[in-house]
Protein backbone atom coordinates (compact mmCIF):
# COMPACT_ATOMS: atom_id res chain seq x y z
CA UNK A 1 0.00 0.00 0.00
CA UNK A 2 1.37 3.19 -0.64
CA UNK A 3 1.94 6.22 1.90
CA UNK A 4 -0.98 7.75 -0.33
CA UNK A 5 -3.50 4.97 0.02
CA UNK A 6 -2.41 4.71 3.61
CA UNK A 7 -3.24 8.74 4.29
CA UNK A 8 -6.56 8.64 2.35
CA UNK A 9 -7.87 5.40 4.65
CA UNK A 10 -6.34 6.91 7.86
CA UNK A 11 -8.60 9.89 6.59
CA UNK A 12 -11.55 8.06 6.01
CA UNK A 13 -11.21 6.27 9.85
CA UNK A 14 -11.22 9.30 11.51
CA UNK A 15 -14.39 10.64 9.10
CA UNK A 16 -16.09 8.15 9.78
CA UNK A 17 -15.09 7.91 13.60
CA UNK A 18 -16.43 11.26 13.65
CA UNK A 19 -19.78 10.77 11.99
CA UNK A 20 -20.34 8.14 14.14
CA UNK A 21 -19.73 10.24 17.45
CA UNK A 22 -21.51 12.52 16.42
CA UNK A 23 -24.70 10.34 15.53
CA UNK A 24 -24.32 8.61 19.14
CA UNK A 25 -23.71 12.15 20.41
CA UNK A 26 -27.19 13.28 19.03
CA UNK A 27 -29.05 10.18 20.07
CA UNK A 28 -27.86 10.28 23.91
CA UNK A 29 -29.33 13.90 23.89
CA UNK A 30 -32.33 12.82 22.35
CA UNK A 31 -32.79 10.22 24.63
CA UNK A 32 -32.09 12.45 27.65
CA UNK A 33 -34.76 14.76 25.93
CA UNK A 34 -37.53 12.10 25.43
CA UNK A 35 -36.55 10.95 29.84
CA UNK A 36 -36.98 14.41 31.28
CA UNK A 37 -40.00 15.44 29.15
CA UNK A 38 -42.87 13.91 31.19
CA UNK A 39 -46.86 13.22 29.96
CA UNK A 40 -48.59 16.57 30.25
CA UNK A 41 -50.97 19.42 28.42
CA UNK A 42 -53.05 17.24 25.75
CA UNK A 43 -51.46 13.93 27.16
CA UNK A 44 -53.36 13.84 30.02
CA UNK A 45 -56.50 14.54 28.36
CA UNK A 46 -55.97 11.58 25.70
CA UNK A 47 -54.29 9.28 28.34
CA UNK A 48 -58.27 8.95 29.06
CA UNK A 49 -61.71 7.74 26.78
CA UNK A 50 -62.36 10.75 25.57
CA UNK A 51 -66.05 9.51 25.72
CA UNK A 52 -66.34 8.84 29.55
CA UNK A 53 -63.63 10.82 30.89
CA UNK A 54 -61.65 7.69 32.58
CA UNK A 55 -58.38 6.36 31.86
CA UNK A 56 -57.90 4.06 29.35
CA UNK A 57 -58.26 0.12 29.71
CA UNK A 58 -57.66 -1.23 26.43
CA UNK A 59 -58.04 -0.70 22.56
CA UNK A 60 -62.18 -0.84 22.90
CA UNK A 61 -61.64 2.52 24.82
CA UNK A 62 -59.24 3.97 22.14
CA UNK A 63 -62.19 2.99 19.34
CA UNK A 64 -64.54 4.34 21.10
CA UNK A 65 -62.42 7.74 22.19
CA UNK A 66 -61.76 8.25 18.61
CA UNK A 67 -65.30 7.92 17.68
CA UNK A 68 -66.14 10.66 19.56
CA UNK A 69 -63.37 12.78 18.85
CA UNK A 70 -63.90 12.66 15.26
CA UNK A 71 -67.37 13.43 15.91
CA UNK A 72 -66.53 15.94 18.67
CA UNK A 73 -62.97 17.43 18.10
CA UNK A 74 -61.41 16.95 15.21
CA UNK A 75 -60.45 14.25 12.59
CA UNK A 76 -56.96 13.01 13.20
CA UNK A 77 -58.25 9.95 14.32
CA UNK A 78 -54.93 7.95 13.13
CA UNK A 79 -52.45 10.10 14.37
CA UNK A 80 -54.24 10.36 18.29
CA UNK A 81 -55.74 7.03 17.91
CA UNK A 82 -51.75 5.95 17.99
CA UNK A 83 -51.00 8.57 20.44
CA UNK A 84 -53.53 6.98 22.77
CA UNK A 85 -51.82 3.21 22.74
CA UNK A 86 -48.35 5.20 22.94
CA UNK A 87 -49.65 6.99 26.45
CA UNK A 88 -51.13 3.30 27.26
CA UNK A 89 -47.95 1.56 27.01
CA UNK A 90 -46.27 4.16 30.02
CA UNK A 91 -43.92 6.72 29.99
CA UNK A 92 -40.99 4.64 29.65
CA UNK A 93 -41.99 2.90 26.87
CA UNK A 94 -43.68 5.91 24.82
CA UNK A 95 -39.55 7.34 24.97
CA UNK A 96 -38.40 4.40 23.13
CA UNK A 97 -41.01 4.67 20.76
CA UNK A 98 -40.47 8.08 20.08
CA UNK A 99 -36.73 7.96 19.86
CA UNK A 100 -37.39 5.20 17.57
CA UNK A 101 -39.71 7.13 15.25
CA UNK A 102 -37.38 10.25 15.15
CA UNK A 103 -34.17 8.02 14.42
CA UNK A 104 -36.83 5.96 11.22
CA UNK A 105 -37.15 9.64 10.28
CA UNK A 106 -34.10 10.59 10.12
CA UNK A 107 -33.25 7.49 7.73
CA UNK A 108 -36.56 8.28 5.65
CA UNK A 109 -35.11 11.50 4.45
CA UNK A 110 -32.12 10.38 3.37
CA UNK A 111 -33.90 7.47 1.47
CA UNK A 112 -36.43 9.84 -0.07
CA UNK A 113 -33.08 11.99 -0.75
CA UNK A 114 -31.68 8.73 -2.57
CA UNK A 115 -28.38 9.55 0.02
CA UNK A 116 -27.96 6.76 2.45
CA UNK A 117 -24.57 7.07 4.12
CA UNK A 118 -24.03 7.78 7.70
CA UNK A 119 -22.78 11.02 6.70
CA UNK A 120 -26.17 12.26 5.82
CA UNK A 121 -27.86 10.17 8.49
CA UNK A 122 -26.06 12.66 10.66
CA UNK A 123 -26.86 15.82 8.63
CA UNK A 124 -30.26 14.55 8.30
CA UNK A 125 -30.23 14.09 12.13
CA UNK A 126 -28.84 17.25 12.72
CA UNK A 127 -31.07 19.65 10.66
CA UNK A 128 -34.48 17.93 12.28
CA UNK A 129 -33.01 19.91 15.35
CA UNK A 130 -31.38 22.97 13.55
CA UNK A 131 -33.84 24.12 11.58
CA UNK A 132 -37.30 23.19 14.08
CA UNK A 133 -38.93 25.63 15.50
CA UNK A 134 -40.08 24.29 18.13
CA UNK A 135 -37.65 21.17 19.66
CA UNK A 136 -39.57 20.36 22.63
CA UNK A 137 -42.88 20.92 21.20
CA UNK A 138 -42.33 18.50 18.23
CA UNK A 139 -40.22 16.30 18.92
CA UNK A 140 -39.88 14.76 23.00
CA UNK A 141 -43.91 16.43 23.88
CA UNK A 142 -45.91 12.93 23.22
CA UNK A 143 -48.70 14.87 21.27
CA UNK A 144 -46.45 16.16 19.52
CA UNK A 145 -44.14 13.55 18.67
CA UNK A 146 -47.12 11.67 17.59
CA UNK A 147 -48.79 14.44 15.44
CA UNK A 148 -45.45 15.73 13.80
CA UNK A 149 -42.48 13.28 14.20
CA UNK A 150 -44.37 9.91 13.87
CA UNK A 151 -47.02 11.19 10.72
CA UNK A 152 -44.28 12.80 8.70
CA UNK A 153 -41.98 9.48 8.69
CA UNK A 154 -45.09 7.87 7.37
CA UNK A 155 -45.84 10.44 4.88
CA UNK A 156 -42.30 9.93 3.47
CA UNK A 157 -42.57 6.23 3.31
CA UNK A 158 -45.99 6.88 1.32
CA UNK A 159 -44.47 9.17 -1.12
CA UNK A 160 -41.22 7.15 -1.33
CA UNK A 161 -42.00 4.86 -4.16
CA UNK A 162 -43.97 7.49 -5.86
CA UNK A 163 -41.01 9.30 -6.38
CA UNK A 164 -38.52 6.68 -6.82
CA UNK A 165 -40.91 5.65 -10.13
CA UNK A 166 -40.58 9.16 -11.21
CA UNK A 167 -37.20 9.33 -10.60
CA UNK A 168 -36.77 5.97 -12.31
CA UNK A 169 -39.86 5.19 -14.63
CA UNK A 170 -38.52 2.02 -16.07
CA UNK A 171 -37.42 0.88 -12.61
CA UNK A 172 -39.33 -2.34 -10.93
CA UNK A 173 -41.98 -1.29 -8.84
CA UNK A 174 -40.98 -2.26 -4.84
CA UNK A 175 -41.79 -5.93 -3.61
CA UNK A 176 -45.32 -5.92 -2.54
CA UNK A 177 -46.47 -2.19 -3.01
CA UNK A 178 -49.63 -3.13 -4.10
CA UNK A 179 -50.50 -4.31 -0.70
CA UNK A 180 -48.57 -2.37 1.94
CA UNK A 181 -49.23 1.30 -0.03
CA UNK A 182 -52.96 1.01 0.72
CA UNK A 183 -52.90 1.20 4.48
CA UNK A 184 -49.95 3.78 4.37
CA UNK A 185 -52.22 5.85 1.54
CA UNK A 186 -55.13 5.87 4.27
CA UNK A 187 -52.75 6.76 7.08
CA UNK A 188 -51.00 9.43 4.78
CA UNK A 189 -53.85 11.61 3.65
CA UNK A 190 -55.54 10.91 7.45
CA UNK A 191 -52.25 12.47 9.31
CA UNK A 192 -53.21 16.35 9.66
CA UNK A 193 -54.88 18.83 7.64
CA UNK A 194 -52.08 20.54 5.58
CA UNK A 195 -49.77 17.52 5.25
CA UNK A 196 -52.15 15.09 4.00
CA UNK A 197 -54.12 16.89 1.26
CA UNK A 198 -50.56 17.97 0.21
CA UNK A 199 -48.95 14.49 -0.48
CA UNK A 200 -52.51 13.44 -2.16
CA UNK A 201 -51.71 16.55 -4.78
CA UNK A 202 -47.65 14.76 -4.97
CA UNK A 203 -48.86 11.47 -5.29
CA UNK A 204 -51.43 11.95 -8.02
CA UNK A 205 -48.79 14.48 -9.60
CA UNK A 206 -46.33 11.37 -9.71
CA UNK A 207 -49.02 8.80 -10.69
CA UNK A 208 -50.13 11.42 -13.94
CA UNK A 209 -46.35 11.66 -14.69
CA UNK A 210 -46.12 8.09 -14.69
CA UNK A 211 -49.12 7.46 -17.05
CA UNK A 212 -46.66 8.38 -19.66
CA UNK A 213 -44.67 5.37 -19.40
CA UNK A 214 -46.87 2.75 -18.41
CA UNK A 215 -49.72 1.89 -16.23
CA UNK A 216 -48.85 1.53 -12.90
CA UNK A 217 -52.03 0.61 -10.41
CA UNK A 218 -50.34 0.21 -7.14
CA UNK A 219 -50.32 4.22 -7.69
CA UNK A 220 -53.56 4.83 -8.67
CA UNK A 221 -55.05 2.73 -5.94
CA UNK A 222 -52.45 4.73 -3.12
CA UNK A 223 -53.59 7.80 -4.68
CA UNK A 224 -57.01 6.61 -3.91
CA UNK A 225 -56.45 5.67 -0.47
CA UNK A 226 -54.79 8.98 0.06
CA UNK A 227 -58.20 10.85 -1.08
CA UNK A 228 -59.87 8.72 0.71
CA UNK A 229 -57.88 9.62 4.57
CA UNK A 230 -57.86 13.53 2.79
CA UNK A 231 -61.53 13.90 3.16
CA UNK A 232 -61.92 11.72 6.86
CA UNK A 233 -59.46 14.45 8.68
CA UNK A 234 -60.62 17.68 6.58
CA UNK A 235 -64.54 16.92 6.59
CA UNK A 236 -64.51 15.56 10.00
CA UNK A 237 -67.77 16.50 11.83
CA UNK A 238 -65.45 17.49 14.83
CA UNK A 239 -63.84 20.16 12.80
CA UNK A 240 -66.92 22.19 12.34
CA UNK A 241 -67.64 21.92 16.39
CA UNK A 242 -64.17 23.24 17.22
CA UNK A 243 -64.61 25.89 14.06
CA UNK A 244 -68.41 27.06 15.72
CA UNK A 245 -66.74 27.74 19.23
CA UNK A 246 -64.11 30.05 17.93
CA UNK A 247 -64.87 33.88 18.42
CA UNK A 248 -67.08 35.14 15.14
CA UNK A 249 -64.68 37.27 13.40
CA UNK A 250 -65.33 40.00 10.13
CA UNK A 251 -64.08 38.85 6.81
CA UNK A 252 -60.92 41.84 6.94
CA UNK A 253 -60.41 40.51 10.54
CA UNK A 254 -59.86 36.88 9.83
CA UNK A 255 -57.87 38.19 6.27
CA UNK A 256 -55.55 40.17 8.22
CA UNK A 257 -55.14 37.23 11.47
CA UNK A 258 -54.09 34.55 8.12
CA UNK A 259 -52.16 36.99 6.81
CA UNK A 260 -50.36 37.44 9.97
CA UNK A 261 -50.09 33.84 10.87
CA UNK A 262 -48.69 32.89 7.44
CA UNK A 263 -45.81 35.73 7.34
CA UNK A 264 -45.29 34.21 10.61
CA UNK A 265 -44.76 30.91 9.29
CA UNK A 266 -42.70 31.44 6.48
CA UNK A 267 -40.39 34.37 8.05
CA UNK A 268 -40.30 32.69 11.64
CA UNK A 269 -41.01 28.87 11.94
CA UNK A 270 -40.06 27.82 8.09
CA UNK A 271 -36.97 30.99 7.80
CA UNK A 272 -34.24 28.90 8.57
CA UNK A 273 -35.44 25.67 6.28
CA UNK A 274 -36.16 27.58 3.34
CA UNK A 275 -32.62 29.49 3.51
CA UNK A 276 -30.62 26.67 3.31
CA UNK A 277 -32.64 25.22 0.59
CA UNK A 278 -32.78 28.19 -1.63
CA UNK A 279 -29.00 28.64 -1.48
CA UNK A 280 -28.13 24.99 -2.43
CA UNK A 281 -31.10 25.40 -5.17
CA UNK A 282 -29.53 28.86 -6.47
CA UNK A 283 -25.99 27.05 -6.33
CA UNK A 284 -26.81 24.38 -7.86
CA UNK A 285 -29.05 26.00 -11.08
CA UNK A 286 -27.62 29.45 -11.18
CA UNK A 287 -24.53 28.66 -10.18
CA UNK A 288 -23.53 25.49 -11.74
CA UNK A 289 -26.46 26.14 -14.68
CA UNK A 290 -28.27 22.40 -13.73
CA UNK A 291 -31.84 21.43 -13.37
CA UNK A 292 -33.96 19.85 -11.03
CA UNK A 293 -35.71 16.59 -12.22
CA UNK A 294 -39.56 16.08 -12.02
CA UNK A 295 -39.04 14.35 -8.45
CA UNK A 296 -37.18 17.00 -7.07
CA UNK A 297 -40.27 19.23 -8.55
CA UNK A 298 -42.76 17.25 -6.79
CA UNK A 299 -41.18 17.58 -3.29
CA UNK A 300 -40.32 21.45 -4.54
CA UNK A 301 -44.53 22.02 -4.42
CA UNK A 302 -44.98 19.41 -1.38
CA UNK A 303 -43.35 22.08 0.82
CA UNK A 304 -44.97 24.71 -0.86
CA UNK A 305 -48.63 23.33 -0.86
CA UNK A 306 -48.30 22.36 2.45
CA UNK A 307 -47.16 25.89 4.22
CA UNK A 308 -49.97 27.19 1.60
CA UNK A 309 -52.43 24.97 2.84
CA UNK A 310 -52.16 26.64 6.74
CA UNK A 311 -54.11 29.89 5.24
CA UNK A 312 -56.47 27.66 5.64
CA UNK A 313 -56.13 27.25 9.42
CA UNK A 314 -57.47 29.91 12.03
CA UNK A 315 -54.04 29.03 14.16
CA UNK A 316 -50.84 28.24 12.93
CA UNK A 317 -49.14 27.00 15.98
CA UNK A 318 -45.14 26.34 15.26
CA UNK A 319 -44.94 23.10 15.72
CA UNK A 320 -47.00 22.36 12.23
CA UNK A 321 -44.61 24.05 10.44
CA UNK A 322 -42.54 20.36 11.42
CA UNK A 323 -44.00 18.34 8.08
CA UNK A 324 -43.24 21.45 5.53
CA UNK A 325 -39.32 21.62 7.57
CA UNK A 326 -38.90 17.98 6.88
CA UNK A 327 -39.57 17.94 3.34
CA UNK A 328 -37.24 20.47 2.88
CA UNK A 329 -34.78 18.88 4.63
CA UNK A 330 -35.11 16.27 1.97
CA UNK A 331 -35.07 18.11 -0.96
CA UNK A 332 -31.87 20.37 0.43
CA UNK A 333 -29.99 16.41 0.85
CA UNK A 334 -31.06 15.67 -2.45
CA UNK A 335 -29.65 18.50 -4.29
CA UNK A 336 -26.11 18.69 -2.01
CA UNK A 337 -25.49 15.01 -2.97
CA UNK A 338 -26.44 16.02 -6.42
CA UNK A 339 -23.81 18.96 -6.06
CA UNK A 340 -21.04 17.05 -4.55
CA UNK A 341 -21.70 14.22 -7.21
CA UNK A 342 -20.22 16.80 -9.83
CA UNK A 343 -17.97 19.13 -7.41
CA UNK A 344 -16.31 16.78 -5.43
CA UNK A 345 -14.16 19.51 -4.22
CA UNK A 346 -17.42 21.24 -2.33
CA UNK A 347 -17.03 18.41 0.21
CA UNK A 348 -14.82 20.22 3.44
CA UNK A 349 -16.98 23.01 3.01
CA UNK A 350 -19.82 20.73 3.26
CA UNK A 351 -18.46 19.00 6.47
CA UNK A 352 -17.74 22.91 7.54
CA UNK A 353 -21.47 23.56 7.17
CA UNK A 354 -22.33 19.91 8.59
CA UNK A 355 -20.16 20.77 11.60
CA UNK A 356 -22.07 24.15 12.22
CA UNK A 357 -25.64 22.56 11.94
CA UNK A 358 -24.41 19.34 14.27
CA UNK A 359 -23.16 22.02 16.86
CA UNK A 360 -26.19 24.29 16.93
CA UNK A 361 -28.54 20.98 17.32
CA UNK A 362 -25.96 19.73 20.19
CA UNK A 363 -26.52 23.30 21.87
CA UNK A 364 -30.00 23.08 21.56
CA UNK A 365 -30.23 19.59 23.01
CA UNK A 366 -28.05 20.70 26.13
CA UNK A 367 -30.16 23.67 26.88
CA UNK A 368 -33.22 21.44 27.35
CA UNK A 369 -31.45 19.23 29.83
CA UNK A 370 -30.44 22.17 32.28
Amino acid sequence: MTQAEEKRKRRNWISGGAVITGILVLAVLEWLGHRRTPFMMDDLWYSTNLATGQPLQGLADIVESQVWHFLNWGGRSVTHGILQMTLMSGEFMADILNMAAVLFLAWMICVVAGWKKPFAFLMASSLIVALNANVKMSMFWQAGTVNYVYSTAWILLFLWPYLRQTEEPESSPLPLVNLWILPLGLMAGWSNENMGPACLCISVAATLFQIKKRSLPWMVSGSVMCFLGSIMVVAAPGNFVRVGELEKKTLAATLYDRFCSMLRGGTGFLFPAAVLLLALLLFWMVCMGQKLRPAQWMLAALAVLSYGAMVLSPHYPDRAAFGTMAVCIVLSLWVLKDILARRGSAGRYVAGAALCYWGYAVWQLIGMQV
